[in-house]
């Protein structure tokens, strides 16, 4: 519980600087992420019986960030897709040069799963942060993440099971309906306040945007958390690694984030701004 604290009291403070100011220490802090994260992916299925290319992976996975960064400043021409295509053209080679014909498919799906799940989807907070106010949005995006997860967990807690009884057993036993329920409600509600409070956009969002986003947000942060669950499952490990002392590993920490970037960078940029 004491390295639980520690590690909150130290962190968030970080971690909200980071996401509001953005610029270099965002990319900084997405290497971090993105490569740590990549790392435990494949830690966990090598531990389920899989063989990925892991140096590959993260390598790939840690490109894709930087590459987008820097085209987005527009000192680099080589785009995110060049990357997938020579890493995929490279995983390919080696496999064939090994000459390794058993499992071919599932490890070099695993390789490119890897850098993808963590590359590519936690990458979109550095396309959130060059939107306007991005560091506002990115902050609110987590604060939003927090809110859901805490949220469907007290009232999952709380009334969990007592009005359906089905719930994600296979995946998450103590995940329930209601607790999602309530974590979207509440999620909702916080976009409601930080709207109001936060000034995201000139006038305000309207009301039909804020329940459509908050629904959006609180629905593949859920995602994100149930996804690593299945992984976890799959590979039969309790959390993704134990750098974070009480808290697990980074795709414990960051797994509804990886969902949630992507899906808000896409609903700001069509639908709010």
């Amino acid at each position: 519980m004491l390295s639980r604290i520690i590690v909150a009291l130290i962190g968030i403070p970080i971690l909200v600087g980071v996401l509001y100011h953005g610029g270099f220490p965002l990319l900084v802090f997405t290497n971090i992420i993105v490569g740590m994260g990549a790392y435990e992916f494949y830690q966990m299925s090598e531990i389920g019986g899989k063989n990925p290319n892991k140096i590959l992976g993260i390598v790939m996975a840690v490109l894709i960030p930087n590459v987008l960064f820097f085209e987005k400043l527009g000192t680099l021409s080589l785009g995110v897709e060049g990357v997938l295509a020579i890493a995929t053209v490279l995983a390919i080679g080696m496999r064939v040069v090994q000459n390794r014909v058993e499992d071919a498919s599932v490890d070099l799906g695993d390789t490119v799963l890897g850098a993808l799940y963590t590359g590519i989807l936690f990458s979109h907070v550095l396309l959130i942060s060059f939107l306007p106010n991005g560091g506002k949005w990115l902050l609110t995006a987590q604060i939003m993440v927090w809110v859901c997860d805490s949220f469907a967990y007290f009232v999952g807690m709380t009334i969990g099971r007592k009005f359906f009884k089905r719930g994600f057993n296979s995946i998450s036993p103590k995940k329930s309906i209601e607790g999602s329920l309530g974590g979207t409600i509440f999620t909702i509600i916080s976009l409601f306040l930080l709207d109001r409070y936060f000034i995201l956009v000139d006038g305000g969002i309207s009301l039909i945007n804020i329940i459509v986003l908050g629904v959006f947000i609180s629905g593949v942060a859920q995602i994100g958390d149930l996804g690593e669950s299945m992984f976890k499952r799959e590979f039969k490990v309790k959390d993704s690694g134990t750098v974070l002392r009480g808290h697990g590993g980074i795709l414990d920490r960051f797994d509804s984030m990886l969902f949630v970037a992507p899906v808000m960078y896409y609903l700001l940029k069509f639908i709010i701004l």
